[in-house]
């Protein structure tokens, strides 16, 4: 039989992560996903906790979950000329994603260097 995957993850409250370096995933959220991919038709396959760093000052700890399915007989022709531009797609994505944070770090690093350059005139007047 074959099958098909989704991962998704979910992330605890980032200000919660932010403001006491603690974050909780609430269990109603973390079940409504649940059973809104099983309406679906998938099963929660595997899970598991991974901490990803946030806005650089903190750990933020977020589950990844992977939900399987099974392909209809009549489908398994069509989902498998689609898996390669599946993997070209989410690269694509994946690619997008990086190019934004690094122009965001960018910026957060040359705003701080513009504060930091008006304090330091401000204390000189």
């Amino acid at each position: 039989m074959a099958y098909e995957y989704r991962v998704i993850d979910v992330a605890d409250g980032a200000l919660s992560s932010l403001l006491i370096g603690e974050g909780r995933i609430e269990t109603d959220v973390l079940e409504a996903y649940i059973n809104a991919m099983a309406s679906e038709g998938w099963r929660l396959k595997f899970m598991e906790k991974v901490l990803q760093r946030h806005l650089v000052l903190s750990d933020r700890e977020t589950l990844m979950i992977t939900f399987e399915r099974p392909v209809a007989e009549a489908e398994r022709e069509n989902r498998a000329a689609r898996c390669v531009d599946d993997v070209i797609a989410a690269e694509d994505r994946a690619r997008q994603g990086g190019r934004r944070a690094a122009a965001g770090a960018i910026g957060l690093a040359a705003g701080g260097a513009f504060l930091g350059a008006l304090l330091s005139n401000s204390d000189e007047a």
